[in-house]
């Protein structure tokens, strides 16, 4: 872009002398800049290179950019814009000292720095120190959402800035909510702010007045106290909890939990996690309690005295140990079975280690807290191309004390498995299912298993339409046992070999419709009938009975039944216009049952006895119409043995605007489990929601727990009131959540044992 006006004319006559006179081209060069102060007019006047600082190097953009050769100045006007990747400086005038590497600019001045920016009238800027002075600013931190306006704001360092006369908050700072005033503050984006002469406005109305404060603004893990809670319980008496964060590593770090109950005394929760390529990925929890209740108290509530010293510890690492080895720890190991019904609030809770699990690693505790035999496991695995070998070792921690001489170990298996192979160039394919298990307890049988179990595949096609299985299995299992009180060989083996013969076939049809966006649905048919055959176990009267692989394999049965799909297609335009096609599983229902010829044999343990005839039929249905609904339904009906009835059926309605209903039914006819779920969450107004939770039992006749709960909610706040009844526990919680300080809350609870205060 050329200069404008009478030296822009000037100049364009020089530009023409010197293609015709080329000799006049180094004398016309140096012109403009000597006689006219400009930029030489060659190539983009209107953007230039600047300076080379120790972090890159920065380019000027402008309508009009003019340059002082004398004092190395080049001043910009009108759409100034300074940048040096994703940093930028905007302005209507700029003035940049190369000598000093600095910038000077006015009128609507807005610095960003990655999603950080600093808004002002008027900015003094380094750009090798990446420091400065801005008259009345605005500040964003974008990892909190922290406004922050001065009277003077000056980023004295890489993550320093001192601020004067001004407030923070993470309202819209127009009009704030809330705000925090303050006459001087000293903040480092890697810790906390120090505010001095602070107060806590509402709107236009002064609550709180406090000389100092501090609160968080770290864009980093930071060590450090995190919110505590207290409460009150007839069980535990006044107590409360304090915990302390310890960033020890980038990819490490650990909460210690200090908990102190008059009734029982002080209790301490270790929370380590790790998230390393070197160790692996896990959450490490470990609880202490040397309780000091006294036993009438425990006992007058309901819990029987079973020992001081009260510890829970839990946890779920797993780590690449190569790139085909892999371990995984499941540990869960407590003091007795009280202790997950006596501590259900703070960091020793169930739920809250739970939730921790689930947050940090996808999946929760994996046994349920009404368990009385807590299961630890360690699985390692080494996968090749088409096998894998694994170390699985099993330990359960039996609550119950009479039961716990009784209880089977598996310490530990090995097991080794191949994926369907090809059995060199012939049509059949093989598998192979093997393992060596030690079984141990100290009272009752134990001992070693072997179990190999090959299969040898044909598979058969009549063109698309119809496909054959047959298959051969046999079951080789080798026992070597210590018995209590028989006189058996040690050395004990059985065979069984089996049959199996699939047939299956799948229809297809395509529909055109026209309906908005979808143009045409597909139905997929697929039939299945399966034949199965499995002899008497040779020696199995003569074998232990330590699981379910060991009870008597006798099968012989046909099973049928059919799977329905329906794929919906669906053309829709993308934000330019062209049309982009997707696909959609609308809607699935899978129907079977299975004949047995011949009744199971009445020696077995594990499965529910099943005499000849018919067996329940299962019903499956998946329907999803739309993403915001969903419907399940899964069940096993019109059985001849009532125990084998079963019914769950799930919906969910989502508006996509904030209106969500859930229901859940349930029936089991074996447990017995009848009861009804329904969970509402509804957007009343755009910041009004109401929720509902009941759970009816109908075996019962019983509300088995109910809640009911509204949320205001706010760009920057929000308050929540709930009631909550579970049996005789009843809770009325209330909180207010300031968005970047936290909630502040508080629950009164009565009849029963539940704490007042919100862990």
């Amino acid at each position: 872009m050329a200069p404008h006006g009478e030296n822009g004319v000037t100049v364009n006559v020089l530009r023409l002398l010197c293609l015709l006179l080329p000799g006049t081209c180094l004398f016309i060069f140096f012109l403009p800049t000597m006689v006219l102060g400009q930029v030489p007019p060659w190539g983009a006047v209107n953007q230039r290179n600047l300076v080379h600082t120790s972090n890159g190097p920065w380019v000027i953009d402008a309508d009009r950019l003019s340059y002082d050769h004398q004092n190395r100045v080049y001043v910009g006007e009108g759409n100034v814009h300074v940048h040096s990747g994703d940093r930028s400086l905007r302005a209507q005038w700029a003035s940049v000292n190369l000598e000093s590497q600095t910038v000077e600019l006015r009128g609507n001045v807005r610095l960003e720095y990655g999603r950080d920016w600093l808004e002002g009238d008027h900015v003094h800027w380094d750009l090798n120190e990446e420091t400065g002075t801005v008259d009345e600013g605005l500040l964003f931190f974008s990892a909190n959402g922290f406004y922050v306006q001065g009277r003077s704001i000056a980023k004295v360092g890489p993550n320093q800035f001192t601020l004067v006369d001004g407030f923070v908050t993470s309202c819209p700072p127009g009009r704030p909510d809330w705000k925090l005033r303050y006459g001087r503050m000293e903040v480092n984006v890697d810790g906390v702010a120090w505010v001095r002469d602070t107060s806590f406005w509402a709107r236009r109305v002064p609550l709180i007045y406090l000389p100092v404060l501090a609160f968080p603004v770290q864009t980093q893990r930071k060590s450090g106290f995190l919110a505590p809670w207290a409460g009150f319980s007839r069980l535990h008496g006044l107590e409360g909890e304090i915990p302390y964060y310890w960033a020890m590593r980038e990819d490490m770090d650990v909460t210690l939990h200090g908990r102190y109950m008059v009734e029982r005394g002080f209790m301490g929760t270790v929370e380590y996690r790790v998230h390393s390529e070197k160790w692996g990925q896990g959450a490490w929890l470990f609880t202490h309690l040397y309780d000091q209740a006294d036993r009438e108290h425990l006992s007058s509530r309901g819990y029987p005295f079973e020992t001081r010293s009260r510890f829970w510890l839990r946890s779920r690492p797993s780590v690449s140990l190569t790139d085909d080895l892999r371990a995984r720890i499941d540990l869960d190991v407590v003091s007795d079975r009280n202790y997950l019904k006596e501590f259900e609030r703070g960091a020793a809770s169930f739920d809250y280690s739970d939730r921790t699990f689930r947050d940090f690693l996808g999946r929760g505790i994996l046994n349920d807290k009404n368990l009385p035999a807590r299961e630890s496991s360690l699985y390692v695995d080494r996968r090749f191309q088409d096998s894998l070998l694994g170390l699985d070792v099993r330990y359960w921690d039996q609550l119950d004390p009479a039961l716990d001489e009784f209880t089977l170990q598996r310490l530990p298996e090995v097991s080794f498995h191949t994926i369907p192979s090809w059995f060199m160039d012939s049509p059949f394919y093989y598998t192979l299912d093997s393992s060596l298990v030690h079984h141990w307890r100290s009272e009752g049988d134990r001992g070693n298993r072997l179990d190999v179990y090959p299969r040898l595949y044909f598979p058969l096609h009549w063109k698309s339409y119809v496909d054959v299985e047959p298959s051969l299995g046999g079951r080789v299992t080798g026992y070597h046992v210590d018995w209590e009180g028989s006189t058996l060989d040690a050395w004990q083996s059985r065979f069984q070999g089996d049959v199996r013969v699939e047939v299956s076939s799948r229809l297809n049809r395509v529909y055109p419709l026209e309906m908005g966006d979808y143009v045409a649905f597909q139905h997929a048919f697929r039939p299945e009938v399966q034949y199965v055959y499995s002899g008497e176990g040779i020696n199995q009267d003569r074998v232990p009975q330590f699981d379910r692989l060991d009870q008597n394999q006798f099968q012989h049965s046909l099973s049928y039944g059919f799977t329905n799909f329906l794929t919906s297609k669906k053309v829709s335009l993308d934000p330019e216009g062209k049309p982009v096609t997707s696909f959609h599983e609308f809607a699935r229902l899978r129907l079977f049952q299975s004949f047995n010829i011949d009744p199971l044999p009445e020696d077995i343990r594990f499965v529910p006895k099943t005499g000849r005839g018919f067996t329940a039929v299962g019903l499956r249905t998946d329907f999803m119409p739309h993403k915001y609904v969903t419907l399940t339904y899964d069940s096993l009906l019109y059985s001849t043995d009532r125990e084998d009835l079963s019914h769950e059926l799930y919906l969910t309605l989502n508006s996509g605007k904030g209106h969500v209903v859930r229901f859940n039914y349930q029936y089991r006819e074996d447990r017995p489990v009848d009861e009804f779920i329904a969970e509402t969450d509804l957007r009343i107004t755009p910041q009004i929601y109401l929720s509902t939770y009941h759970n009816y039992s109908l075996e019962q006749n019983e509300m088995f727990k109910q809640g009911y709960g509204v949320r205001y909610l706010r760009d920057c706040w929000g308050v929540t009131m709930r009631y909550e009844k579970e049996r005789d526990d009843q809770r009325i919680a209330f909180s207010v959540n300031l968005l970047g300080l936290g909630a502040l809350g508080t629950t009164f609870a009565y009849g029963g044992d539940s704490p007042v205060g919100l862990p």
